[in-house]
């Protein structure tokens, strides 16, 4: 029977040898393997995925390596894999004659991540590729900034911190511990952590926003960021913006590059705007760190802070 089910699920081992298998790949790597019947459901969600963060050099936020199956028993110890599955395909027995797109743990070594697209054609597999393009991106990248944003907190958490957010600004937050206060004005507080130099700021004002729309929101941010951080500026050639969702709570997501001219600085930053509970939030975060060679990596820690608010 034909099923189309999108399941987040935990796995099973296989192929296991009794030796413990070390994962390869980074948290911002992706093994895409297919055939030559699924390559163009594989291309599709290339192009969709692919995406491109200034920091000021253009960087891609996620890495897909694309694989042809005869190559995939010497890469199956990836951290992060999707597999696009049609009956002809040598593992097509994972997809237990279900057509989906699949989530799954601990499938192949312990830890790693597979992602199942499984389809009794090509065409219906380019469909269903079509259908879920967001879902797959959003689990990718979510998992990448979650992986990555655990060094934050290796300290602690910063519960003052936390406890002035909850109160003054109906908001609840993981702040780390190190993290210090900078800048508090109306509607308005920031943190800051250095080495390398990063910054966090909460903006709520008490009444939600219409339609969210990006220039309103970089304008916004550009007012606040003058007033508080000297005179930063976005550079909006350089920004990425989509929608995403955080705890059923719906957001406008913008990646960009700021710059201060005064100061000379520049770096990456991350910002979220939505509506919640009968208010309006901007919540932001950025990096200055021209010595560092991974500046995307940075980004995404700090975006990882963000995403704990409820």
């Amino acid at each position: 029977m034909r099923r189309t089910v999108l399941v987040l699920a935990l796995g099973f081992t296989i192929g296991c040898t009794g030796k413990a298998r070390m994962l390869r790949g980074t948290s911002r790597e992706v093994l895409m393997v297919y055939s030559e019947d699924s390559k163009f459901s594989a291309g599709a969600l290339y192009k969709y995925a692919t995406r491109i963060l200034y920091t000021p050099q253009p960087e891609t936020l996620i890495y897909f390596r694309p694989l042809k199956w005869d190559k995939f028993p010497e890469y199956d110890d990836y951290r992060n894999k999707i597999l696009f599955l049609l009956p002809n395909d040598s593992l097509w027995d994972l997809c237990k004659e279900e057509e989906g797109v699949f989530f799954r743990k601990g499938m192949f070594v312990r830890g790693d991540f597979t992602i199942l697209v499984c389809s009794f054609d090509s065409r219906a597999m380019l469909r269903l590729v079509s259908d879920h393009l967001s879902e797959i991106w959003d689990t990718i990248l979510g998992k990448a900034i979650k992986e990555l944003s655990e060094v934050e907190f290796l300290g602690g958490k910063n519960r003052k911190a936390m406890s002035l957010l909850e109160k003054e600004f109906n908001i609840r937050m993981l702040i780390p511990a190190g993290w210090k206060t900078y800048r508090r004005g109306d509607n308005f507080i920031s943190f800051i952590k250095n080495n390398p130099s990063r910054f966090i700021f909460v903006f709520r004002l008490p009444h939600t926003q219409g339609e969210l729309k990006v220039d309103r929101i970089l304008d916004l941010r550009d007012s606040l960021t003058a007033r508080y951080y000297g005179g930063d500026v976005v550079l909006k050639e350089y920004v990425t913006s989509m929608a995403d969702e955080v705890e059923g709570i719906s957001i406008l997501k913008i990646y960009g590059l700021w710059k201060n001219d005064s100061l000379i600085a520049g770096g990456p930053f991350v910002t979220y705007a939505f509506n919640k509970d009968g208010s309006f939030y901007l919540l932001d975060a950025g990096v200055y760190a021209p010595e560092s060679e991974n500046k995307v990596n940075l980004i995404l820690r700090v975006e990882g802070i963000l995403r704990t608010f409820r």
